[in-house]
């Protein structure tokens, strides 16, 4: 399924795929997030990284991939980097610096001190934006004041982690991650990407108005009840919605 008949959702995962860049974009991976949830009294096994490495790697044996991005929070703790979470971080680096020819890290609000993790790859970039001829492609949790008056034509974002909560005939609840696209109130092709995460909780967005929404760019930028949804599941599929003001009591 492609958005903005160009941005193509790669399989049944919350990926997108632009093939005039040959770039794999994926989101808020919050690597480290199982640690933080052990040191909680929450303890689990660690598999997110080993699920990650595995789809990912199924996306580029599908895809022409020269590129691959994360549009912010590669890790998950804010105020410090833990030796499990730089340890996950360098593995995931460490193991498609093998496969692909760049890789992009886009800054999100998570990943302070990221940049000692990434120095010591030259092929790894992280900045707080990238720009692509008319793609820019920023994680969403600041103001958008950074992308005025760039020339643009698509806009992607993380942050949001949009889910859709569903209710079925007899009342039980289901929660999908999803894909928001839309146009801006410039014109502009907004996407906002689903946390490739298991674990980071969605937000529900199709039972919100915009004073709720968390990312200052979606916001600022657009009605967030004129938001189509693209619902991802990687048992069930993709399923296609319409616009979010539809959803609100479904």
């Amino acid at each position: 399924m492609k958005l903005f008949n160009r941005f193509e959702i790669v399989g049944n995962h919350p990926a997108l795929y632009d093939p005039k860049k040959k770039m794999l974009m994926v989101s808020d991976l919050h690597l480290g997030l199982e640690s933080l949830m052990a040191d909680a009294g929450m303890f689990m096994p660690k598999f997110q990284l080993s699920e990650m490495k595995d789809d990912i790697s199924d996306m580029l044996e599908k895809k022409d991939v020269e590129r691959l991005l994360v549009c912010g929070d590669i890790k998950h703790e804010f105020s410090k980097t833990s030796y499990g979470e730089r340890k996950e971080v360098e593995e995931f680096i460490e193991f498609f610096d093998e496969l692909v020819g760049k890789i992009y890290l886009v800054k999100g609000n998570h990943d302070n001190y990221l940049i000692y993790s990434v120095k010591r790859y030259p092929d790894v970039e992280l900045e707080e934006l990238f720009v692509f001829d008319d793609v820019c492609i920023i994680h969403g949790h600041e103001k958008h004041e950074r992308i005025k008056g760039l020339d643009l034509d698509h806009i992607i974002i993380g942050h949001e982690h949009p889910a859709l909560t569903l209710t079925d005939e007899i009342g039980a609840r289901e929660k999908i991650r999803c894909f928001l696209y839309g146009r801006t109130k410039d014109g502009k092709d907004l996407i906002v990407m689903p946390a490739f995460s298991g674990l980071a909780q969605g937000s529900t967005v199709n039972r919100v108005d915009n004073k709720d929404i968390l990312s200052p760019v979606l916001k600022d930028l657009v009605d967030i009840g004129e938001m189509k949804a693209v619902g991802v599941d990687k048992e069930a599929g993709l399923f296609k919605f319409p616009k979010l003001k539809k959803l609100k009591d479904i």
